[in-house]
């Protein structure tokens, strides 16, 4: 699956997840005990996976229920709290905390007391924090999601004194799922998805989390990506150099630990301080924009041309900080420092783009933009995109010619009888396919015949 968020017509941020990268983030499991050293513990939470637990949470974990609050990265193992967390629109229920809070977004003291009041009158065990989404919402709905979030941690809770460890007791939201419960209410106004099978399950999310978006929720029966050049986007997001309007240009440099992004502030007119100053302040909008297009986390530094005028560098760090405004993401821009450096953390909600689309070629350990291909899954799905473009309502059979690696990559998830193989295409485009090797075409390469 691909999302794309619009605002003006245009596309301010892509996600995606894909079968061939499950993602563990936010799934509840009942541990089983695992192997221990240094200052932590692992444990062991499915079939040949085992998670990294800090020895904070780690007293009495193996049998108990832990949630997964960092994806593996990097080939390291996820990380898992023995303090799991429920999050809903509104608010989200810590079942082993106490006490009532309010998001810091929350800024009017009236709104901040009604909140906290509503809180302490629903919470009936466990701890509660509101969301920046509550600001406004009627008591009806918030006092809704407390109880069905309390609800199903009774759920959860019953289930782990019912099964052996390892056991997967609850799976996190899908992606789309995730979109709808974390942008705010007062930017949302619509909801288009082109797929039957997701439309149906998110009118479900929907109607039993937040009625009130049902009427933002659309079937749109074409293929909205091509509708909003979202492949022109994409490849702009996968491309190192960002030109800058004015002159001068960005270089972005990802890798395991960081990622570098450098301002070259170019030719540009006027006094060299005043120049430079310009430069920084196009940049600032434009690195704001790739941030979340790309969705770049971790640490993020920015190397500006640097400005002698303390009040210059001063009023940059506000410029980063009111652009990076709008990111939803949790996010802290730094003062930036004498040598021109500025210093920008994000959270790791989503995979970023350059992980979700590519890899490593082989025997090229570099992580940046060079040296990489594109994965075999984004390939599959542009395949299946432009098959279901390409074959009219009358397509019953159709042949798939591509490479071998492809093809062995489809094989293989229908031998695993997973969803995302030959089978999956021809359930979601209702023809029956017959596909070809072709020794000689490059990875990148297929070509589908209608009969």
């Amino acid at each position: 699956m691909r999302t794309a968020s619009l605002s003006q017509g245009k596309i301010v941020a892509f996600n995606g997840e894909s079968h061939a990268q499950p993602r563990l983030l936010g799934n509840i499991y009942l541990a089983a005990p695992g192997r221990q050293g240094g200052a932590a513990r692992f444990v062991t939470i499915g079939e040949d996976q085992s998670a990294f637990l800090p020895e904070a949470g780690a007293t009495g974990a193996a049998g108990r229920v832990v949630q997964v609050v960092r994806d593996s990265l990097g080939g390291k193992a996820p990380r898992v709290s023995a303090a799991p967390a429920l999050a809903g629109r509104y608010l989200v229920y810590f079942p082993d905390g106490e006490g009532v809070s309010v998001a810091r977004r929350i800024d009017d003291e009236a709104e901040r007391a009604r909140l906290l009041a509503l809180g302490q009158k629903v919470l009936q065990q466990g701890g509660m924090t509101l969301r920046s989404a509550a600001a406004g919402a009627p008591d009806a709905l918030i006092q809704a999601e407390a109880a069905r979030l309390a609800a199903r941690w009774s759920d959860i809770a019953d289930k782990s004194r019912s099964i052996a460890a390892p056991a997967l007791l609850l799976a996190g939201p899908s992606l789309a799922e995730r979109m709808i419960r974390d942008l705010s209410p007062a930017t949302l106004k619509r909801i288009l998805v082109d797929d039957k099978e997701t439309h149906g399950k998110l009118a479900g999310y929907i109607e039993e989390t937040a009625p009130e978006l049902l009427a933002c929720l659309e079937f749109a029966n074409d293929a909205l990506f091509e509708r909003h050049d979202a492949a022109g986007a994409l490849s702009a997001a996968l491309a190192p150099e960002v030109a800058l309007a004015g002159g001068g240009r960005l270089m972005i440099e990802p890798s395991e630990a960081l990622t570098v992004i450098d301002v070259d502030s170019g030719a540009r007119s006027g006094g060299r301080e005043s120049a430079l100053s310009a430069a920084c302040f196009e940049a600032a909008a434009v690195i704001a924009s790739e941030i979340r297009r790309r969705n770049l986390a971790g640490l993020i530094v920015i190397d500006f041309p640097r400005l002698a005028d303390a009040r210059a560098c001063a009023a940059l760090v506000r410029e980063m900080q009111s652009q990076m405004r709008t990111d939803p993401t949790p996010h802290k821009v730094v003062d930036i420092s004498a040598s021109g450096l500025m210093e920008i953390t994000r959270q790791r909600a989503e995979i970023p783009i350059l992980e979700l689309l590519t890899e490593s070629a082989p025997g090229d350990g570099y992580t940046g933009y060079g040296g990489r291909q594109a994965r075999l899954d984004a390939l599959a799905f542009d395949m299946a995109a432009q098959a279901r473009r390409q074959f009219g309502p009358g397509t019953r059979n159709a042949s798939l010619h591509m490479a071998p690696e492809l093809a062995e990559y489809l094989a293989h998830f229908d031998s695993q009888a997973v969803r995302g193989g030959t089978a999956a295409l021809e359930d979601w485009l209702g023809v029956k396919l017959t596909v070809h090797r072709e020794p000689g075409y490059r990875r990148d390469k297929w070509s589908i015949e209608a009969a």
